[in-house]
């Protein structure tokens, strides 16, 4: 079913959907955790020497490579400095990497309750994130919040990002429940399509009160 119609599918029976699935797979940013803030992103770039525009555009364009470990946080932010024709000390790339981790650990504790929630309703739950090893380190290391969920897999870890399938394919696995039982919930519509190829039925999470009216149980 092509994701549009899988969509329309999806919110024309919204009542029945916490019943009629036994796996919910969850991104992180912006789904669980709210997106940086405009806030966090002028303070980044004021830190790294970058404008503002400038530094948004550099901060995606090498964030894959970051996200599947391929580089370091050094790699990544000299890399993004150099694109920018700047420099960056040992001190600074220090900052930026434990200020961007912060920025991505706003968690929305709605969500957190409605994961748990799910679990002890008997569902099985899944985190799936492009997330570099920094992020994933202090979530690890300075909360519990992955323990709330069956299964996790975050992009540095399997050296796989969406919407490649083996990220998918992975997470399917520590999840243990058949793709055509499982809901996934993410923000970005290429994420949502490359589950589709593996047959899992996906919501884009964009408003997080409409989207809870329309699944929670």
């Amino acid at each position: 079913m092509p994701f549009a119609k899988c969509a329309a599918a999806a919110n024309s029976s919204s009542m029945a959907l916490v019943s009629s699935y036994q796996g919910f797979i969850f991104d992180y940013g912006g789904v669980l955790v709210r997106h940086q803030t405009e806030e966090d992103r002028t303070r980044l770039a004021e830190l790294a020497g970058i404008p503002r525009s400038l530094f948004s555009e550099l901060y995606w364009a090498n964030r894959m490579a970051y996200d599947k470990d391929l580089v370091s946080a050094a790699e990544y932010w000299t890399g993004v400095a150099q694109d920018a024709g700047v420099k960056l000390s040992a001190d600074a790339i220090a900052q930026l990497t434990e200020l961007d981790t912060k920025s991505w650990m706003q968690f929305d504790s709605v969500m957190w309750d409605w994961v748990n929630e799910l679990r002890a309703a008997g569902k099985r739950v899944a985190m799936l994130s492009n997330m570099p090893r920094d992020l994933g380190e202090a979530l690890k290391t300075r909360t519990n919040r992955l323990a709330d969920f069956d299964h996790v897999t975050l992009s540095y870890e399997v050296r796989a990002a969406k919407p490649e399938p083996a990220a998918y394919e992975n997470c399917l696995e520590g999840l243990g429940t058949p793709a055509d039982q499982v809901l996934f919930l993410d923000d970005r519509i290429e994420n949502l399509q490359g589950a589709e190829l593996l047959g899992i039925r996906g919501i884009q999470f964009i408003d997080r009160d409409q989207i809870l009216l329309r699944v929670r149980s």
